[in-house]
């Protein structure tokens, strides 16, 4: 797993390439059983909104805050139900406007990670609402180790590899 920002950003950078150039292909792919029956642009909204979430909790280790982690009204127990929130928030976007959604807070998320310095991106106890985690390791599961998710989620519903 990356562990300091550059790892980070060069894992994302990989990930989103490999993940747009696939999706861009088979933009109405459906995902069937898959992906509880979702299309390709649901896949690219599901990482968007994970962003959304990264950004407010960079901001919230910028200014020394407490956040809900994961979401507001959510704990990790309830995981599908935050999912699910994702899904019915932007589940009305066409594939271009879930890719220019997706792509563009990918760049928020990767701008807002060099915001943070070497310290609040490795300790496991410089931010108490993360428990035990090093930011380093949250921003990857958010940005390159999610879009591995999503490129797991292509797999299993048989979309063609770019």
């Amino acid at each position: 797993m990356p562990r300091n920002r550059q790892q980070v950003i060069d894992a994302a950078a990989e990930g989103l390439d490999s993940l747009l150039a696939r999706t861009d292909a088979s933009p109405d792919f459906a995902l069937g059983d898959a992906y509880l029956g979702r299309r390709v642009a649901d896949v690219l909204t599901h990482l968007h909104g994970w962003h959304l979430m990264f950004l407010d909790w960079v901001e919230a280790i910028r200014t020394g805050q407490t956040t809900a982690y994961p979401a507001d009204g959510y704990t990790w127990r309830d995981l599908a139900s935050l999912n699910d929130s994702l899904y019915d928030r932007f589940k009305d976007l066409d594939y271009a406007a879930a890719r220019a959604a997706f792509v563009a807070s990918h760049d928020d998320a990767v701008a807002a990670l060099g915001t943070l310095d070497d310290e609040q991106l490795t300790s496991t106890d410089e931010v108490e609402w993360l428990g035990n985690e090093a930011f380093a390791d949250v921003a990857h599961e958010c940005l390159g180790g999610h879009y591995d998710w999503a490129q797991g989620v292509l797999d299993a519903a048989g979309v063609p590899a770019a």
